[in-house]
């Protein structure tokens, strides 16, 4: 059943395989990986690498190896009390300054000091504050009222029943509100695509449509028939006075676009930045990159989701299999989080005061037919500077207050203790707990790291469930026909505790938790589960190599 409404996703796509535009993917050659900045990038990391091995070195030489010994205590020191890093990191780091003592805390050092003088940190978390005035919807004073009125009893109207419920989860949205300043939102439309090529169709329908502004900002930005075919359609709306915005992340000068093709867009007069553009330093900043997916059209309809601006995202470029990704449509109040969220990130790098977001924030005046007053949309962003790791925190609570099942797909399972108890506590409850992952993977090593946590899992009563067509990117979680979240996050350190994320959390959704629901059952059927006997087939060089590199996870 799941294969075949596979095909009929892929002959549903109206781009044309055998455009002019099908081969660009393909163009990349080991003279443009030697003429590509971040080839020099790579080259002059190395040497600051081979520097501080030959500090070492000279220290050892001129016999203050006492030096070393004290700066190694010191660091041990400052990690075990540092709040700033998880215990997996810190394990993480100490192995390294076990394994290379001197240059392994000479690293540190450097990174850290680093890090000590990055003002971007400070600067997004103000942006973050100021913007508040900015929301149309304010629930902070909402939220209030209701968890008051929800504990003395007094809606009589709500399913006594569902009352400890929904004081559980207003008090949610009270801490998003009140720790992420993150508004909740009711009058919000939800649709969602169980594969990035319908995404891909519906995005650029409703871009044909903008009057005003159109607004993304991706991880990957790769050229081929997808990006086209949107670039096509925002150089019309750029010529028609839509004002059009793109945001990159500066990883694509790997293998897609670097800054300098900012230039080619702003001859169309599309406003184009890279987002933290790769530098030839060492610092745990070039960790913390922008993996959001955003699109925004008029502050009315706003998406998110797995999918980057690339043609296996739409399966039309072959890379692992069958791509299985997922997206979500937002209309309505909801957006505007959305539009405050680009808006943020594009000021970061920017020297002058904050700008007006009210210009682009006019107020929803339309009615959401048929939206429940007790269905709830909370759209959220991690930023690393904020310290409260909001996707973790959302992921946290969804397992912690499941009482029935808990579906997961993520294309990564390297998770740390913490995380790892919450899953397993889940299943020993006897909640029906499913995690979807990849059989076909795009990373070995994450792959190996990813088969480490089967047994353990199993053990508690999770189920695992391989993916056996391709690759799974989708970041989808779905609770007991409740709760759910379509997103940008996967389950690894990277996207938890570093990277800028994304997502959307909603409650009591009724008509996209039944989609989603449907969705994970037509995935179950082409998985095969992980049981015990499965993962004691598992070559012991992979599960011996998935250990080892388990426990430098959090660094990858």
């Amino acid at each position: 059943m799941g294969i075949v409404f596979i095909k009929e996703s892929i002959m549903a796509f109206k781009f044309d395989k055998n455009s002019e535009y099908a081969n660009l993917r393909t163009k990349f050659s080991i003279l443009r990986l030697i003429f590509s900045t971040f080839f020099y990038i790579i080259l002059l990391l190395i040497l600051e690498i081979y520097l501080l091995l030959n500090f070492y070195d000279t220290i050892q030489e001129l016999g203050f190896v006492r030096i070393t010994y004290f700066l190694t205590a010191a660091s041990i020191i400052y990690l075990i009390n540092s709040k700033r890093d998880k215990s997996a990191y810190k394990i993480s780091w100490m192995i390294i300054f076990l394994v290379l003592p001197g240059f392994g805390v000479l690293l540190y050092i450097v990174i850290r000091l680093i890090d000590l003088f990055n003002k971007g940190r400070k600067k997004i978390k103000d942006i973050t504050i100021q913007s508040q005035k900015f929301y149309n919807y304010k629930y902070s004073d909402f939220l209030r009222k209701q968890i008051v009125k929800y504990k003395n009893n007094r809606l009589n109207h709500i399913d006594t029943s569902k009352n400890t419920q929904m004081i559980n989860e207003l008090t949610f949205f009270h801490y998003l509100d009140s720790y992420a300043k993150l508004p909740v939102y009711n009058n919000t439309d939800l649709h969602y695509f169980n594969n990035g090529n319908d995404a891909f169709c519906d995005i650029i329908d409703k871009l044909k449509l903008a009057k005003k502004f159109i607004f993304i900002e991706i991880f990957i930005l790769a050229d081929g028939i997808v990006w086209q075919e949107i670039l096509k359609v925002l150089k019309e709306k750029a010529k028609d006075g839509v004002e059009v915005r793109i945001m990159f992340d500066g990883l694509n000068a790997l293998s897609s676009f670097t800054k300098s093709y900012c230039k080619v867009l702003k001859s169309y007069n599309i406003d184009a930045k890279v987002f933290k553009p790769i530098a030839p330093v060492l610092s745990n900043t070039q960790n913390r990159r922008d993996h959001r997916k955003i699109f925004v059209i008029d502050n009315e309809v706003a998406y998110t989701g797995g999918i980057n601006i690339a043609d296996e995202y739409a399966n039309l470029y072959d890379r692992f299999g069958y791509w299985k990704d997922a997206a979500i449509r937002v209309t309505g109040n909801a957006v505007e989080s959305f539009t405050v969220m680009f808006l943020q990130v594009w000021q970061v790098d920017l020297k002058t005061r904050l700008i007006d977001f009210s210009n682009y924030l006019p107020k929803y005046s339309k009615k959401i037919p048929c939206d429940d007053k007790n269905a709830f949309t909370l759209p959220y962003t991690d930023y690393p500077s904020l310290y409260e790791n909001i996707s973790l925190q959302i992921y946290k609570y969804m397992f912690n207050n499941a009482n029935n099942y808990m579906y997961i797909m993520t294309p990564y399972l390297v998770i740390d203790e913490e995380m790892v108890n919450v899953i397993e506590s889940c299943a020993k409850r006897g909640v029906d707990v499913r995690i979807i992952v990849p059989h076909i993977p795009d990373k070995k090593y994450v792959f190996y790291v990813n088969r480490s946590y089967y047994k353990s899992l199993t053990l508690a009563g999770a189920h695992v469930y391989e993916y056996m067509p391709g690759f799974v990117h989708a970041k989808v979680y779905l609770s007991d026909n409740l709760r759910g979240v379509v997103g940008t996050a996967n389950l690894d350190f990277r996207s938890l505790y570093l990277h800028y994320e994304n997502g959307a959390y909603f409650y009591n959704k009724s008509d996209v938790i039944s989609d989603i629901k449907a969705d994970f059952d037509s995935v179950f059927e082409e998985c095969k589960e992980m049981t015990l006997p499965e993962i004691a087939n598992i070559p012991k060089k992979h599960r011996v190599f998935g250990a080892i590199l388990r426990v430098i996870a959090p660094l990858l």
